[in-house]
């Protein structure tokens, strides 16, 4: 890893398994060092838990994997005689053993409680088998207990029971733009499309073939990706970016060829449009930037700094810092040890060009980044606590926070989208609908 200057820097690991490393974390504007210990725990169970924060508290749900279902023999179970629950309260050291469950806690939970609010815990389940004097480790969840009371509201809901994947919203007239997964444009044809609702609840459709849609400041104007099946060799689909104006209800394509051309978003001043683009492959996109006016533009990591390792490789799901000098982006890669899925991770490169800075990156999945309005806070996908859910990064005073009190909302990697409403809530998409979720 190069020594790089970062005005956010938070690294855990890059390996697949916990391998005992550090996590540096650079101050948004101080530049001041923190170490943090992550834990050397290999997860290798059939058990996985989910850690749900409470109030000084946290439910653990535990959920095992039955390796029966691959025997014919349907009712061979190894179960563990019981768990051991550990906990840390120093970010994956001195591990302290707090109890035993036996195997009735299987695929039910339990709290652990007596905690203290706005601490960041880790916790994993040891299984223990009596007869072969063995022991397994489940996954290592991070929660942050809280007393925050998050207000969930539902925005819109799904198409016509088909998913809600990608969408923006517009502040100036409460417009919501949002891509489906499926829409019947006439009988026995469907596709992905992009649609307009707006605040009277009509619904518009702007295009076929069409997703991950994306405001300008004024609302004047949509960008999206698309593919009309022009070029295709079998071997790569070309996606190209449109813009589509509002008020004239035109489209103007302005990429073409042999090209991928995914994910664009526009800068805070409407000049410039950042996507992911390759003329190779779906796996190996770059961030690059796009004159809005004049549609010339470069790709802004300027050599690769990848180690031999690295299969695939595509910095993904741009979006702007508030001050538009920085793009942060998901960064997906994969290794020989790791084809699928993958690592996940979050980076960040300055919008004239340059090295990829990493802002949080670790043997779990972090995605989707979006920075809120007045620049302090990172809200984020992470499985950190077992669950791809939310989490939110203070840059100010340094602290993680897990917005979500319940695990009964499913996001994913790939499709599900943030957009900050507000600095204290974010907007975010699953397959049901389009939610807001306030924040502390």
């Amino acid at each position: 890893m190069r020594p790089y200057k970062l005005a956010i820097l938070i690294l855990l690991s890059s390996q697949l398994f916990w391998a005992g490393c550090e996590k540096t974390m650079v101050d948004f504007n101080k530049d001041v060092l923190v170490s943090i210990k992550t834990p050397s725990i290999c997860a290798n169970s059939y058990t996985s838990i989910i850690a749900t924060r409470k109030d000084a508290s946290v439910e653990i749900s535990l959920k095992y994997f039955d390796p029966g279902l691959f025997y014919k023999e349907r009712n061979y179970t190894v179960y563990p005689d019981y768990y051991e629950v550990y906990l840390s309260k120093v970010e994956g050291a001195n591990w302290e053993m707090i109890r035993t469950l036996d195997t009735t806690y299987i695929n039910k939970s339990f709290v652990i409680p007596g905690l203290i609010n706005g601490n960041l815990y880790y916790v994993y389940l040891k299984e223990t088998y009596s007869n072969t004097k063995s022991t397994k480790n489940t996954n290592v969840a991070l929660f942050v207990p809280s007393a925050f009371k998050p207000t969930y509201s539902l925005i819109l809901t799904n198409y016509s029971e088909n998913d809600l994947y990608s969408f923006d919203w517009n502040s100036s007239d409460n417009n919501i733009v949002y891509a489906t997964t499926y829409y019947e444009f006439k009988p026995g044809y469907a596709a992905a499309s992009v649609f307009i609702s707006r605040s009277d609840n009509e619904r518009q459709l702007v295009d076929i073939n069409a997703w991950f849609p994306h405001f300008n400041r004024d609302g004047t104007k949509i960008s999206y990706s698309s593919d009309k099946g022009e070029i295709f060799d079998g071997k790569l689909m070309p996606e190209h970016i449109a813009i589509y104006e509002v008020n004239t209800k035109t489209t103007n394509r302005i990429t073409s060829g042999y090209s991928v051309n995914r994910y664009p978003v526009w800068s805070p001043d409407n000049s410039q449009i950042a996507f992911s683009f390759s003329e190779k492959s779906d796996e190996s996109l770059r961030i690059a930037l796009l004159n809005s006016d004049a549609h010339t533009q470069k790709i802004l990591q300027t050599e690769s700094g990848l180690n031999q390792n690295i299969l695939s490789y595509s910095q993904i799901r741009p979006t702007w810092s508030a001050d538009g000098k920085f793009i942060y982006f998901t960064l997906w890669f994969s290794t020989d040890s790791n084809i699928n899925p993958g690592h996940y991770d979050i980076y960040r490169i300055s919008t004239t060009g340059g090295i990829p800075e990493p802002v949080l990156s670790s043997p779990w999945v972090e995605c989707t980044p979006v920075i809120s309005p007045d620049n302090s806070k990172l809200a984020f996908l992470t499985d950190f606590n077992g669950k791809l859910q939310i989490w939110v990064y203070n840059f100010k005073n340094y602290k993680f926070y897990q917005p979500f009190d319940t695990d009964i909302y499913s996001l994913d990697e790939v499709w599900s989208q943030l957009k900050w409403r507000d600095n204290n809530a974010i907007l975010f998409a699953n397959r049901y609908g389009l939610y807001s979720i306030s924040v502390e």
